[in-house]
């Protein structure tokens, strides 16, 4: 196809995963002229995630000083999206954190003491005193400010949307067809002002990109099917591993990590940690049966925090990526950010800017 009939944008997406949806989302919504290229693979880690929101990472219940703003950005994002689909896709939901050991407690009593994440935190309780059928042999606490995100159903919403605009083409991305010029990029038929790489942690092989420390990790989880509600927890439950009732009614149960083994493939090994960890977490395990096993390579990063920003000798070229396990909460507020640097050259946070890691 010639010049002439090649079709005009503002920016090419490559990737139509959650980064790449909500960044497509908030550029169209600002007047840009946005074409996301994306061939429908498995390997997109929120395609198949459980979509948890979790505010205070890990053993240490870690929070990161933007966790406020990324809680309103994540509330007025997908309360957008809710409203234009008819229906809700963020489910809120408190979660019950049992402690692993006596030690950790001491980790919920500093967070506890820091009067602005009083919202986030509930009362300690103490050996079963959890209010719901689990074990917690070293007590816990009530988290709020919790829930999940119903992944599947905004996407499918996402891909009718832009489908709608004529903004989705179904195809793969060839890294070797693509040409750059002073003025734009080319990529077949399409031509575009920018390009924003959105390939999860497939970024990792991306030939303009390939040196940002990624740390790939895949993670398994299982589906299944409450056999006796009542017999089973209430709120999200998130110890060694999480169990939570997703929207569709089923229950979802991770996860594993491993940095090795980076298919979408599920895996014996990764079913029995999983159906140990449940025994250990509930009750009444015999009270879930087993529907489906699922896997997903997460795209984090060596230092756990985001790639974004533009190509240091290619300013066509941009990155937004590296969210990890932590996509679903964090997304819509760095998508904001992202579209204020593509459109106005506004700084990006310096935690998450590409330039970090220049030396």
């Amino acid at each position: 196809m010639n010049a002439g009939a090649r079709r005009k944008l503002d920016f090419l997406i490559v990737g139509q995963g959650l980064a790449g949806s909500l960044l497509a989302w908030r550029l169209i919504h600002r007047g840009q002229r946005v074409t996301v290229l994306d061939d429908g693979h498995r390997t997109a880690s929120s395609k198949v995630a459980a979509g948890l929101i979790n505010p205070l990472a890990g053993m240490r219940f870690n929070r990161s000083p933007f966790v406020h703003r990324w809680l309103e950005e994540l509330e007025r994002c997908y309360g957008e999206l809710e409203e234009a689909a008819g229906r809700p896709f963020l489910h809120p939901q408190a979660m019950v954190r049992l402690f692993r050991s006596p030690g950790q407690a001491r980790f919920y009593e500093r967070r506890a003491a820091v009067a602005e994440d009083g919202d986030l935190l509930g009362k300690r309780f103490a050996p079963e005193a959890a209010g719901e059928p689990v074990h917690a042999p070293h007590g816990g606490f009530l988290q709020r400010r919790t829930g999940h995100l119903d992944l599947p159903a905004l996407l499918q919403f996402m891909t009718r949307w832009l489908e709608s605009r004529g903004a989705l083409r179904r195809q793969p991305f060839d890294h070797a067809r693509l040409e750059i010029t002073a003025q734009a990029v080319r990529h077949g038929e399409l031509e575009a002002t920018h390009l924003v790489f959105c390939e999860g942690f497939r970024g990792k092989d991306n030939p303009w990109f390939a040196k940002l420390p990624f740390a790939p990790d895949k993670g398994e989880f299982l589906i299944l099917e409450g056999l006796a509600p009542e017999r089973l927890p209430r709120r999200i439950v998130n110890g060694a591993h999480w169990l939570l009732r997703h929207a569709d009614g089923r229950y979802r149960l991770g996860a594993t990590h491993d940095h090795h083994r980076l298919d979408p493939l599920p895996t014996p090994e990764g079913r029995e940690a999983l159906e140990a960890g449940l025994k250990r977490l509930v009750r009444h395990p015999e009270a879930l049966r087993l529907v489906d096993q699922q896997a997903g390579v997460r795209p984090s990063t060596a230092d756990r925090k985001p790639l974004l920003g533009t190509h240091p000798r290619l300013p066509r070229l941009h990155f937004f990526n590296g969210f990890g396990a932590h996509g679903s909460l964090t997304i819509p507020w760095y998508a904001e950010r992202m579209a204020d640097w593509l459109l106005h050259g506004r700084p990006l946070p310096e935690e998450a800017r590409l330039q970090r890691f220049a030396n």
